[in-house]
């Protein structure tokens, strides 16, 4: 056989023979007790097997039943940079919580058949996004000082996860995924070449302006922000089609930096937990639809979480 070459210390012929005899589902003796089966491991210098005693089992004390009790509760600013950008959201959620183990902090646990440290993120922040506007409430069982909190916290976390503010809030307070009403961002796009010429989207809309093959940034962030309505078809997770205005989720767009063929991006838009959402490939469809021109998306942060306080 090709690994005919590898001595693992037991003969081969031993092998064929207990083949057969397992093929003929025969009993083999245990050769602890009634002497050896010459499989070859076993020899003069390796003397015979010793059996140890198996441990006394302990008696049954109940199952484990974490700490749901609920005495105090943080809310926690936080930023994603650097590599930390490629752990996805379930990832961050197992971080924070070996997180609070480490730095030996009484998190409370849900009830129920698969209990879950009392963690919530406030939005998940999309694979390969960096951030420094995060948000996460923490539940703890024991009242403790906010300096310890966030000084045990920062020196568990990772640096790239930089706390930026912990604030306490009231247990009976919303969280803060209920509470979110809009996200800032600041993205990087590029214009790339002329759609039109290639076929790729017909000048159908009415806000579009004639432009040069030169990216015209801020007039093309001018004419979004003066535009009452951006339709795009949305389909939902099953399977339905709705006609959605993406112009009524934009709050606010700005330039920040442009140059030849790239920019820099800052808006506001819809960021809550029904799914009214503007995300970074939105505001590239706007500016694909009134420059004609393609646009890349090169670099996407988010800057702030929005909440709306009652």
């Amino acid at each position: 056989m090709p690994w005919d070459h590898l001595d693992t210390g037991i003969d081969k012929n031993w092998l064929k023979l207990d083949l057969q005899k397992a093929l003929e589902a025969a009993t083999v003796p245990d050769c602890s007790f009634e002497g050896c089966s010459r499989c070859g491991v076993c020899g003069t210098d390796f003397g015979h097997n010793v059996v140890v005693d198996a441990l006394p089992i302990p008696e049954f004390a109940g199952e484990f039943v974490p700490n749901t009790e609920r005495k105090q509760r943080f809310r926690v600013w936080f930023g994603k940079v650097g590599d930390m950008a490629l752990v996805g959201h379930l990832d961050l959620l197992r971080l924070f919580d070996r997180v609070v183990r480490r730095a030996d902090l009484p998190i409370s646990f849900t009830g129920g058949f698969h209990p879950n440290p009392r963690i919530s993120v406030a939005n998940a922040l999309p694979l390969g996004v960096t951030s420094i506007g995060e948000i996460a409430d923490f539940e703890l069982t024991e009242s403790i000082d906010l300096a310890d909190f966030r000084e045990k916290l920062v020196a568990t976390l990772p640096e790239n996860i930089p706390v930026y503010r912990v604030e306490p809030i009231d247990l009976k307070a919303p969280s803060a995924n209920q509470l979110l009403e809009a996200a800032e961002y600041l993205i990087t796009v590029a214009a790339t070449g002329s759609l039109a010429e290639n076929g790729e989207l017909e000048r159908d809309n009415p806000a579009a302006v004639s432009v040069a093959n030169n990216a015209n940034w801020e007039a093309w962030v001018e004419t979004i922000v003066q535009s009452s309505d951006f339709w795009r078809v949305h389909t939902t997770k099953s399977g339905k089609t709705q006609d959605v205005n993406l112009r009524d989720r934009l709050h606010k767009l700005e330039l920040v930096e442009q140059s030849e063929a790239t920019a820099v991006l800052r808006y506001a838009g819809s960021c809550r937990s029904d799914g009214n959402l503007l995300k970074p490939e939105h505001i590239v469809f706007m500016l694909e639809q009134i420059s004609q021109q393609e646009i890349q998306l090169l670099q996407v942060q988010r800057t702030q979480l929005i909440l709306g306080y009652c």
